[in-house]
């Protein structure tokens, strides 16, 4: 019997969304974009897409607990590429056809590089929109989730979250200059390991199986860790904050209090399309910014959070929610074995024998913002309540 769908998940949810918005249209914006002009106010603090990617570690572990492994990583990337590959190419049309004058320098291979999430393996390649990092990350945490789910229990376990939290500042030091290490640091996104070992630490605190004691060191080295990485201590500092409402909504009870219940409707909505909406919010929104921007900074934040809204629903309704049915309707996990197959080919003609990506000495170009951080956790569907366990994927 499924447990009635909790509201602070939704919550939680929607308000680390909401800082990513907030933060990339007030903040990242205008500082790369002169001509989108002062905004009414300023959200920099960077810790939303952290925050998600740390709630999505939480479920990965609550799904993996079912035992069935394969199907985890089935439903995992049938729920996050097809919608991840429509939002990719529609961005690059946007900001190849639409964008002002000298705003994207995207090339057709930039496209193909993305849309198989190799852009960290690939030094000269533009990236479509920098909020996707997340989607290489995820992705590569879930198959090591997977893959590690029913070999390392008990004190090996314990030892996996510290060597992910100390791990990458180690490493951090054959990081400096072009190399194997830089390559698979870059790669597999090895600087957001913390976040990963955050989520998992939680998860397992709130089924007793971690002391409260040592989830409390282990979250403190994390912070530190993103400190050092992100080199942005005010931006963890408010991570903290929502750590600490990620362990509340893990172990404590639901958040049913009036304000909430009367915004319910509203709440399950918005985080049911969240992951559509971060998809396609920052470099399509940046555009239509600028095609607005004569009529003021409180037209462009409007129009900024509705466009993403609205293309957000659009994207979730026709691309994520019908391909997700389809693509996990048999038995056999077809989507996990093609997106390995072509990720390893794609990879091993890069790496070469040596096993080392070449390094272009011209300093690597990004899109309109570089936010140290910036993720987002698939969406449920609406309808019937779901499992606690499926909630936030």
């Amino acid at each position: 019997m499924p447990k009635p769908r909790r509201i602070n998940w939704d919550v939680l949810r929607v308000l680390a969304v909401a800082a990513v918005l907030l933060q990339h249209a007030t903040h990242a914006g205008p500082s790369v974009h002169s001509e989108l002009g002062s905004p009414v106010f300023t959200v920099s603090l960077e810790m939303g897409a952290s925050t998600l990617v740390v709630i999505s570690a939480f479920f990965a572990c609550a799904s993996l607990a079912k035992g069935e492994p394969a199907r985890f990583l089935r439903n995992r990337l049938a729920r996050l590429l097809p919608p991840y590959a429509v939002a990719a190419t529609l961005t690059y049309l946007v900001l190849t056809r639409l964008a002002p004058e000298g705003w994207s320098r995207l090339e057709p291979r930039d496209l193909v590089v993305n849309v198989l999430m190799l852009q960290n393996w690939f030094p000269e390649a533009r990236l479509v929109d920098f909020s996707y990092w997340t989607l290489p990350v995820q992705v590569t945490g879930f198959i090591a989730g997977a893959v590690l789910a029913s070999r390392v229990r008990g004190n090996g376990l314990r030892v996996l979250l510290w060597t992910l939290v100390v791990g990458p500042l180690v490493l951090r030091v054959w990081t400096n200059e072009p190399g194997v290490v830089r390559t698979f640091y870059d790669g597999l996104g090895i600087h957001r390991a913390q976040l990963f070992a955050a989520g998992v630490a939680i998860w397992l605190w709130s089924k007793g199986r971690l002391g409260t004691g040592h989830l409390t060191a282990l979250l403190l080295a994390a912070l530190a860790a993103q400190a050092t990485h992100s080199d942005d201590v005010e931006s963890t500092v408010a991570l903290g904050v929502l750590l600490v409402g990620i362990a509340a909504c893990a172990k404590g009870p639901d958040w049913d209090i009036r304000p909430l219940r009367v915004l319910q409707r509203p709440i399950r909505w918005l985080a049911g399309i969240s992951y559509g909406v971060y998809l396609v919010h920052q470099e399509i929104g940046y555009v239509a910014m600028a095609e607005v921007a004569r009529f003021g900074p409180w037209v462009e934040l409007v129009t900024f959070l509705g466009l993403a809204v609205v293309l957000g629903w659009l994207l979730t309704k026709f691309v994520e929610r019908p391909a997700f049915r389809a693509l996990t309707a048999g038995s056999r996990p077809v989507l996990v074995r093609l997106l390995l197959a072509a990720r390893l080919h794609a990879a091993q003609s890069h790496l070469g024998s040596v096993g080392a990506v070449p390094f272009s000495s011209a300093p690597l170009w990004r899109p309109v913002s570089q936010p140290n951080t910036a993720a987002a956790v698939p969406p449920t569907t609406s309808g019937s309540p779901a499992p606690v366990s499926v909630q936030l994927r």
